[in-house]
C-alpha cells in the first residue's frame, strides 16, 4: 500500500474494558469545504497479560502505586509505539506518509463533575515513547482541556458519528458498548451524548470471577440464567441511572464492589444465594434496560441503533436491546451492528482519535459543549513532535 501525501493518520484505543489495542489507519481530506473520512484498515492487538493484569488493578480506587503508574505509563506507551510500527510495516505505510497518530492511551481513573471530589480524568500510555519509537507526531491527552472547561471530558466520540451517520436517511443513534456504553443522539437539532452506565464492564468481572473466563462467549452463560427481577431493580435505583445529560462513568464507578454491594442488599430479603448464572443474566439487563430507558427519555423518534464495541458480538445481550428497545406504544426500533450501515464497529473508536488528531494538528476544536457540558468549543490534545 503506498500513498504519497500526509492524509493518512493512525488512532490509538484502549478501552475500559483493557481487552486489546485497537489501531485505526484513517484517511482523512477536506476536499470543497468537505471533509472525507475513510478507514483504510483496522487491526485489535492484544495486551501482554501481565501489562493488561496491572491496568485493570490500576483502574480499581484502592491503595494506588505510583511506581506501577509509572512503570505502566511507559510500558504501554512503548508497546502503542511498537505495535504502530509493525501495523504500519503490514501495510506497507511508511512513518514519514503519516500526518499524526491520535493516541487515546487507557484510562486510569476518571472523576466527572458533580462528585465528591475535584474533577479530574486520567490517561496513561506515554505519548513521548510513541513519537520516540515511531518517528511520528503524536497527539495525546485529549480529555483534560474539556475538564478545564467544566465538561466531563467524554464522551468525545459523538462528533465523529455524527460525520460517519449525520447524513442517514433514518434518525439513528450510535451506540458504543465497551466497559462502559456511550450514547449518541443524532437526530436533534443539537448533538446529544453521554455515557449510560455499565457496558461490558460488569458483565465481564463477573464472568472472570466466577468461570474465570475473560468473557462470556456470545452471552452462552447469561442465556442460561433466569433475570432477578429484585437484584435489576436494586441496579436501576442507582442514581446515575436518574441524571440527565451531559453525564459521564467509569469503571471506578461501576464495579465489582458495586455489584457485591447490591447482592449483599438482596441476600438479606432472600433464603438462598442467586446463581451466579441469575447475576450474569441480571447484568445483561441491567446495561440494556438502562440503554434503553436513555432512548425513551432523551430522545423521540429514534428509528435505529446502530452498535459498535465489543457489545455487540454478545448475541443475548443484543437480543436483550432489541426487546428492551422495543418497548413502548409504536416502538419499532431496528437494533444492528453498525455493519449494517457499512462501518466497521471495531474501528470506529481507534477512527475516532485518529480524527482528533487531525483537528489538532489543523488547530480546530475536537469537543462538543452540548455533550460534555464544557464551557465551550477547545482545541483537545497535546502534541508531541515525532
Amino acid at each position: 500500500m503506498k500513498k504519497n501525501n500526509r492524509s493518512l493518520y493512525v488512532g490509538a484505543m484502549s478501552g475500559t474494558s483493557v481487552d486489546g489495542l485497537d489501531l485505526a489507519l484513517v484517511d482523512i481530506q477536506l476536499i470543497n469545504d468537505e471533509l472525507k473520512v475513510k478507514v483504510i484498515d483496522a487491526k485489535t492487538i492484544a495486551l501482554p497479560f501481565a501489562l493488561r493484569e496491572d491496568l485493570l488493578v490500576l483502574g480499581q480506587p484502592k491503595d494506588d502505586d505510583f511506581d506501577q503508574l509509572g512503570e505502566c505509563d511507559s510500558l504501554l506507551g512503548q508497546f502503542i509505539g511498537l505495535s504502530i510500527n509493525s501495523y504500519l510495516s503490514e501495510l506497507g505505510v511508511s512513518g514519514a506518509d503519516v500526518a499524526a497518530i491520535g493516541s487515546h492511551g487507557q484510562t486510569i481513573r476518571h472523576r466527572p463533575p458533580g462528585g465528591r471530589t475535584t474533577p479530574f480524568t486520567l490517561q496513561i500510555g506515554d505519548p513521548n515513547s510513541i513519537a520516540e519509537i515511531t518517528g511520528i507526531t503524536t497527539v495525546a491527552d485529549f480529555r483534560r482541556r474539556d475538564v478545564a472547561a467544566a465538561g466531563h471530558g467524554a464522551p468525545l466520540t459523538p462528533a465523529f458519528h455524527k460525520i460517519l451517520f449525520g447524513n442517514q436517511d433514518t434518525n439513528i443513534a450510535v451506540l458504543n458498548i465497551g466497559g462502559i456504553s456511550n450514547l449518541t443522539l443524532l437526530g436533534g437539532q443539537t448533538l446529544i451524548g453521554f455515557d449510560t452506565g455499565p457496558g461490558n464492564g460488569l458483565i465481564d468481572q463477573w464472568c472472570k470471577s466466577h468461570k474465570d473466563m475473560p468473557f462470556d462467549q456470545g452471552g452462552s452463560w447469561a442465556a442460561s440464567g433466569q433475570i432477578c427481577d429484585g437484584l435489576l431493580k436494586s441496579f436501576l435505583q442507582d442514581p446515575y441511572f436518574a441524571l440527565g445529560a451531559p453525564k459521564s462513568t467509569g469503571r471506578e464507578y461501576f464495579n465489582l464492589p458495586w455489584l457485591e454491594r447490591h447482592l449483599e442488599i438482596i441476600s438479606q430479603s432472600t433464603s438462598a444465594p442467586l446463581a451466579t448464572e441469575d447475576v450474569q443474566a441480571t447484568l445483561v439487563e441491567l446495561t440494556t434496560q438502562s440503554i434503553a430507558s436513555c432512548l425513551r427519555k432523551e430522545s423521540s423518534g429514534i428509528a435505529a441503533v446502530a452498535v459498535c464495541g465489543g457489545g455487540r458480538l454478545n448475541e443475548y445481550l443484543m437480543q436483550r436491546l432489541a426487546v428492551n428497545c422495543g418497548l413502548g406504544e409504536g416502538n419499532k426500533i431496528i437494533v444492528q451492528p453498525t455493519e449494517f450501515w457499512g462501518v466497521d464497529g471495531d474501528s470506529l473508536e481507534a477512527a475516532a482519535f485518529a480524527w482528533l488528531a487531525y483537528q489538532r494538528m489543523n488547530k480546530l476544536p475536537g469537543n462538543m459543549p452540548t455533550v460534555t457540558g464544557a464551557k465551550g468549543e477547545r482545541i483537545l490534545g497535546a502534541i508531541f513532535p515525532g
